[in-house]
């Protein structure tokens, strides 16, 4: 017997309370206001308890947008804590930082602004509250609602059920929301978003999306050590040869470093663990001398959406629209993405505004936002890197004696991009899905079948992963079903251990997999899953090698919180 659900009717609705989706509810209610008349009702759901809570970024902000949107943003409290006054990039070797002679153009962050997006979204949030805007936080969307090929809305996930399925006392079924317009910004591999892609397959870009995941940390440092204004950026080690990735180093105000690196999730290795990378790099010399007597504030993970122009779904289709993350508006090789999503936000209010006019909210009705896209500095920034992170594909088909040299092709590629405009070697580079680079454990040398073994952990410095969880501030109800839904457990068993050596054990940076003794086959493992210390970043979705794990949303206010972050 169905469910009998509570329904609620508005005329906009957004899902996700990032900067995307904040940007536009802002955008929409001044042009509402200053076109007059009855202003629709628009709604935002939050999956987080609080606005911020899952919001985590770098983040060094092109003000560009901002500026755009609230020209007066400084007066009005925008909260950041300096803008880069210098900045410097380095290639790491396992004892060395060798600094670049001059800082190539995309890491040059000169008159951008460091802050917290988390601060920035409460900020924003705050903004869009005295615009009259309602804000659900704890209201994570499920399912989105379908009448025949066009959106209407979506169904919130439901409260007080227990991991076996069945209703406890707490019980709540999630109500339907219906719009006119549904907005999707739930940042990179939204659930939603996800099932439109797998309803509407010609809404995917020409190229699959790729991604890298980042780990964050926040450090109270010395104040000797603390530079205000100051922005690294590093590549090499403790990435090999042929793993895509590098780090940042930001300074905070209040004695604060904001220390992340990022892997890409395309690589060939089964072991790939961005957590690990992540410890090992602060072991570094150059980065250890800038955390000594310090102390680990706050921890957390990011999947990056970084495939670029070519890898952006179409923005529209019948009563819906894609911003932020969720649409891929993220410069993979500025890595920056804050600015692009509000951008891409404020189009689809310019969009949703017309739309109302007209009473038209059809794929026809609101296809104006690829025009719109087109002809801002949005799409020039992203034209200009379509070629970065697809090049790399060519670093990992070189033979492998290369060495370093492997990167060669890839960094030829991104000189010539900049002189023909994002070109680079050629026209468009086409990419597959992050977990078809991965490599059977028969296809390794000897070498890399020991690349498992993980740093040692001082939990001063360097810290295991339930111990970073701690730090991320997560916390699910146990007692529900797992949100992270796995298709086929006995592939794990009969299938990964053998073939992979189930590398879900290594890319989760949360330690929500574990194989453990199988009490039924003796000899064999069997996946359990700690679903409580679940991070939110995706990695899983995106890196299972047989694509069979699928994120979907826990419990409204369950995850991270990202204060700061």
């Amino acid at each position: 017997m169905a469910l009998e659900r509570d329904r609620l009717d508005v005329d906009i609705l957004f899902v996700g309370a990032g900067p995307g989706n904040l940007a536009s509810v802002i955008r929409l209610a001044d042009l509402c206001q200053e076109r007059g008349g009855e202003p629709p009702a628009i709604l935002v759901v939050e999956k987080a308890a609080e606005i911020g809570g899952h919001q985590l970024s770098g983040a060094v902000m092109n003000p560009i947008a901002v500026a755009e949107l609230i020209p007066d943003y400084r007066e009005n409290g925008f909260p950041f804590d300096s803008e880069v006054t210098q900045e410097g990039a380095y290639f790491l070797t396992p004892k060395r930082a060798i600094k670049f002679p001059i800082t190539p153009p995309q890491f040059m962050n000169h008159g951008n602004l460091i802050c917290s997006l988390s601060d920035v979204v409460k900020w924003m949030a705050e903004q869009a509250e005295a615009r009259g805007i309602e804000i659900y936080p704890g209201f994570p969307a499920a399912k989105l609602l379908f009448d025949g090929d066009r959106v209407v809305g979506v169904q919130i996930q439901d409260r007080g059920i227990d991991k076996d399925g069945s209703e406890k006392g707490n019980f709540e079924p999630g109500p339907e929301i219906y719009a006119k317009c549904v907005v999707l910004g739930e940042g990179p591999r939204g659930s939603c978003t996800k099932q439109l892609l797998d309803a509407q397959p010609q809404l995917r870009g020409a190229n699959p999306q790729i991604y890298a995941t980042g780990i964050k940390e926040i450090w109270k440092i010395k104040p000797e050590n603390h530079v205000p204004g100051r922005v690294i950026h590093t590549m090499g080690w403790p990435h090999d040869a042929e793993t895509f990735g590098g780090s940042w180093i930001y300074d905070m105000k209040d004695h604060m470093l904001s220390i992340g690196f990022a892997t890409g999730l395309e690589s060939p290795s089964p072991y790939n663990d961005p957590h690990d990378k992540m410890q090992r790099f602060k072991l570094h010399p150059f980065v250890r001398a800038l955390l000594d007597g310090g102390e680990l504030v706050r921890y957390g993970a990011k999947t990056i959406p970084e495939g670029g122009l070519f890898s952006q779904p179409r923005l529209y289709t019948d009563g819906a629209l894609l911003v932020g993350d969720s649409a891929g508006f993220c410069n993979g090789e500025r890595l920056k993405g804050i600015h692009m999503a509000m951008k891409g936000g404020m189009l689809a209010a310019e969009t949703i505004v017309d739309a109302l006019a007209k009473d038209d909210f059809s794929a026809d009705g609101l296809k104006g936002i690829e025009d719109r896209y087109r002809e801002s500095w949005a799409y020039a920034e992203h034209r200009n890197s379509r070629n970065f992170h697809q090049a790399w594909k060519w670093v990992q088909k070189m033979p492998r004696w290369l060495g370093w040299a492997r990167q060669a092709p890839f960094f030829l590629n991104t000189g010539l991009a900049m002189i023909t405009g994002g070109r680079g070697l050629q026209k468009m580079i086409t990419a597959e899905e992050d977990y078809k680079h991965m490599r059977k454990l028969s296809e390794l040398t000897p070498a890399q079948l020991a690349n498992k073994e993980k740093v040692e952990y001082d939990n001063k410095y360097t810290f295991d992963k339930v111990t970073a969880v701690d730090f991320a501030g997560s916390r699910h109800e146990t007692d529900q079903p797992h949100h992270l839904v796995v298709a086929d457990t006995d592939v794990c068993t009969d299938r990964c251990t053998e073939e992979y050596g189930n590398p879900c054990e290594h890319f989760c940076p949360a330690e929500v997999y574990e194989m453990v003794d199988h009490p039924d086959k003796p000899g064999k493992k069997k996946l359990m899953i700690h679903h409580e210390n679940c991070v939110h970043c995706k990695t899983c979705d995106i890196a299972d090698p047989y694509a069979r794990i699928t994120w979907t949303t826990p419990e409204g206010g369950d995850g991270p919180d990202y204060t700061r972050m």
